[in-house]
């Protein structure tokens, strides 16, 4: 039984990944999370219950699952916030653990990499994002991000230099993502001030 750990606790990428699993999401965990990142990058308040939403659609299925899988999903989306807010850039892009083969581990990067920009343009569709999403840093990263979801490894690719490759390319995300989300602080403030009132 899956059970929802505290805020202060970091769901793994196993955790979740079965989680949504379990209640059919339609989603990996990497693709979630990556999601949920480019939403909260481009958006200020409902950011994650857009996330919620697109990730765990309603389903008339076991609803004990369903609400063990979003209450793991509220934990992930308030740690990332954190991570994201925190000035000692403690955020890490949720992927498989390093004993998992390199195959495994660039296809999640993959699809971080597209979930991060489907979730950035679902924000810039409901926010005033589009012209910063379009122009500088950002939109230079949400290409990068594009390139990186088309990568592929093969069996004969897994070596000391494709490991090294790859820690390369976790790291390039993890930076690229919270310069994208310094980038946004502004329209995040713009829709904030805006639900206020």
């Amino acid at each position: 039984m899956l059970e929802a750990p505290t805020t202060s606790e970091f769901p793994g990428f196993d955790q979740i990944d079965q989680a949504l699993r379990r209640a059919e999401a339609g989603h990996d965990a990497a693709e979630a999370h990556g999601s949920l990142c480019g939403l909260l990058c481009g958006l200020g308040p409902g950011a994650e219950a857009a996330w919620l939403a697109d990730a765990l659609p309603e389903s008339p299925g076991n609803l004990t699952v369903t609400e063990q899988a979003t209450n793991l999903l509220k934990s992930l989306a308030a740690n990332t916030r954190g991570a994201l807010e925190d000035v000692q850039m403690t955020f890490q892009p949720l992927l498989p653990d390093d004993a998992e083969a390199l195959m495994q581990r660039v296809d999640a990067l993959a699809q971080w990499c597209q979930g991060f920009n489907h979730g950035l343009f679902v924000a810039a569709r409901t926010s005033a994002a589009e012209d910063e999403i379009r122009s500088g840093n950002t939109a230079e990263i949400v290409s990068d991000f594009a390139e990186m979801a088309q990568v592929a490894v093969g069996p004969d690719e897994a070596d000391a230099e494709g490991e090294a490759a790859y820690t390369e390319l976790v790291e390039y995300v993890r930076v690229s993502v919270q310069l994208v989300y310094e980038e946004l602080a502004a329209v995040r403030q713009r829709e904030q001030a805006a639900s206020r009132h």
